[in-house]
């Protein structure tokens, strides 16, 4: 089973993934209509989401035991090597929208971390020495939990490993109506050689947003 990797993001103009003004509703709703059956997020941008949010509430003995929720929901995968997410992972188990985490880890991840996600019960993947191998772990999630479908909402680093190893299908953009400058931080600046697009969408949104899809022309190495 090959598995649809799409890499969404708002933008500036600019191509700048800091500094813009995003307008998240917009940008979750388009999360929401692409009804993916996983939510893919860097460890750093989703330990920054629990503070950006303010939630600091501590664990409860329900936070230990796997939710049953509605099979329709996405999972939400994590890759966490070094165990940044350990004593937050509960925040988004909790979370209305999610199905349950899933945390991408190494053969390097501390014992300590493991021991932490086994006594909770979340569901974790080896894949890797050092980093995660995301090849090895998107064949994983299909195997494992019949995953097809991945959508990849995040900062540069993550993105750009995965159009780095050949692993993304589509891009989503919404662009936001401004150009940052000086202090922009592209999303796309570690990306190692060209790639190929073809333009998919071009459609306007309201105040001045518009939603762009390319699809990845480039072969890809997934098995």
């Amino acid at each position: 089973m090959e598995t649809k990797v799409i890499l969404h993001n708002s933008v500036s103009l600019d191509c700048s993934y800091v500094g813009l003004t995003p307008n998240m509703e917009l940008h979750y709703q388009i999360v929401s209509a692409y009804k993916s059956d996983a939510y893919m997020v860097g460890s750093n941008t989703a330990k920054t989401g629990i503070s950006m949010f303010g939630e600091t509430t501590n664990e409860e003995k329900a936070d230990f035991i796997k939710p049953k929720k509605d099979e329709a929901l996405s999972y939400w995968i994590i890759p966490d090597t070094k165990g940044i997410m350990k004593g937050f992972l509960h925040y988004y188990r909790r979370f209305e929208f999610c199905k349950d985490v899933i945390v991408l880890v190494s053969r390097a991840t501390p014992v300590d971390y493991l021991n932490y996600m086994k006594e909770r019960e979340y569901e974790y993947v080896i894949a890797g020495e050092t980093f995660v191998d995301y090849q090895n772990a998107i064949k994983q999630l299909a195997e494992k939990y019949s995953i097809q479908t991945i959508l990849v909402d995040t900062g540069s680093k993550l993105g750009n490993v995965l159009l780095n190893d050949n692993l993304v299908d589509e891009i989503s953009l919404i662009v936001s109506p401004e150009i940052v400058g000086k202090s922009s931080a592209n999303l796309f600046e570690n990306i190692e050689s060209k790639v190929e697009l073809q333009c998919t969408r071009c459609e306007l949104l309201k105040d001045s947003y518009s939603w762009l899809t390319y699809k990845i022309k480039t072969a890809h190495n997934k098995l």
